[in-house]
């Protein structure tokens, strides 16, 4: 079928404006790709350490550093000066100077010149406080003046890397002793003995005021050695690294030993309770409770006055308490009125725990507290094992269990035919 006139004549005008439409977004687009980025001042340094190495004393060498503004709009040098700890070895020419303003693509020159006056090391810095986003800037530079002593002497570090192992944060320990070696032919004497690096301040090093000790000024002679004793603190955890430098006009170079600790998060106390017995005479009964409110209630003759503290009792940790990853959840059980023991029971063997609450005979009553479980019949060094003992009844209900630590109370009870069936958790000490 053919088109219409009003159909025909349409296509000529539709074409048209769709070409308009996509002239106008191509030079939208091109608009949009050549809007330059908002312009910003910026800081370069060619090298913002200056090394100059070992160089012999009464000998100059020159190093250069250039700044540049690389960046779209100029910036400026609120303060341009020489770190006041430069050391006197060092003279800085820069025309670089306060108040100057570098344009894009400027550039200044920071000379520096290190004439050793003496053996040892030295160094120093400039400050380039400007208006970029790095305001304060600092370019530092290190050298080490070398004499005809250099070379002579060799330090031999024992041990070789000073390792501290794991210390809880925020304490120390006992000194770690290194030993300072002369391996070489002529005496050194220390010029500087220093801690750096990142934990820096996690280190000291304490003088015990023994003639072996290294001081700066005291001489190493060959074939003998000083002492260092060195003390960790760890500031907060994780790796904590640090340097011993040594100098001495008599060594090649500085003599470095790596000291490495660890700051370990401290462990938080555990938080034990009182395991109190009692005894329930007119039905032999035997309870335990850790809980201040129990113990009150049965102190008050809340049931009657006829509960009675036995005198023996044992630590758990709380039942909310998760510092040892060995602790488990001992629960409690009570008889099932009318057809179960007329007795408590504790066990921290879950598999236990799970059996007796599948019991009709018994009714859970919740988690005590948590103790550790024995190995074999055997609880760890310092945790006196709680022994559980049972005596039958003529029926269920008559069934009677005890939880003691005490070995003379196990064997009375044991005498009275009670059976000792063995260690079935671990107390925290008693």
């Amino acid at each position: 079928m053919g088109l219409d006139r009003t159909a025909r004549g349409a296509l000529p005008r539709l074409a048209r404006a769709e070409r308009r439409a996509a002239a106008c977004a191509v030079v939208l687009l091109a608009a949009l790709c050549a809007a330059p980025a908002a312009a910003t001042p910026r800081i370069c340094i060619s090298s913002d350490t200056l090394l100059f190495g070992n160089r012999t004393v009464g000998t100059g060498t020159t190093l250069r550093s250039t700044v540049r503004s690389c960046g779209g709009d100029p910036f400026s040098f609120t303060g341009v000066s020489v770190h006041p700890a430069t050391g006197p070895d060092y003279h800085v020419a820069t025309d670089c100077v306060t108040g100057q303003t570098l344009a894009p693509g400027g550039a200044c020159n920071i000379d520096v010149t290190f004439a050793p006056l003496v053996a040892g090391q030295t160094s120093g810095a400039v400050w380039l406080h400007n208006t970029t986003s790095t305001p304060d800037q600092l370019v530092t530079f290190y050298g080490r003046g070398v004499d005809a002593r250099s070379g002579t002497a060799t330090i031999e570090f024992a041990p070789a890397v000073a390792s501290f192992g794991s210390r809880v944060v925020g304490q120390s320990g006992p000194p770690l002793v290194v030993d300072l070696r002369n391996a070489g032919s002529a005496t050194f004497v220390p010029s500087a003995l220093v801690l750096n690096g990142p934990a820096a301040y996690d280190y000291s090093a304490v003088s015990t005021g023994d003639p072996t000790d290294c001081l700066v000024g005291r001489g190493v002679a060959p074939g003998t050695s000083c002492r260092m004793n060195l003390y960790f603190q760890p500031a907060q955890a994780g790796t904590r690294a640090a340097n011993l430098v040594i100098d001495a006009p008599e060594l090649p170079g500085l003599a470095i030993l790596s000291i490495i600790g660890q700051g370990a998060a401290a462990t938080p106390p555990a938080a034990l309770v009182t395991v109190v017995e009692y005894h329930h005479a007119p039905t032999r009964q035997y309870f335990l409770t850790p809980d201040p409110a129990e113990q009150a209630f049965l102190d008050a003759g809340g049931l009657g006055g006829a509960w009675l503290r036995t005198g023996f009792a044992f630590r758990a940790f709380d039942r909310n308490d998760a510092t040892d990853s060995r602790e488990l959840a001992v629960c409690r059980f009570f008889g099932t009125p009318g057809v179960g023991p007329n007795s408590h029971f504790y066990t921290a063997d879950p598999a236990e725990c799970a059996a007796v609450r599948a019991n009709p005979l018994w009714q859970d009553e919740g988690i005590a507290f948590h103790a550790l479980l024995p190995a074999a019949g055997v609880c760890p060094a310092g945790y006196p094992a709680v022994v559980r003992l049972w005596q039958a009844g003529t029926d269920p209900t008559g069934s009677r269990h005890r939880y003691l630590v005490d070995a003379a109370e196990i064997a009375r009870m044991a005498a009275a035919g009670w059976v000792v069936e063995g260690p079935v958790f671990c107390a925290p000490g008693t």
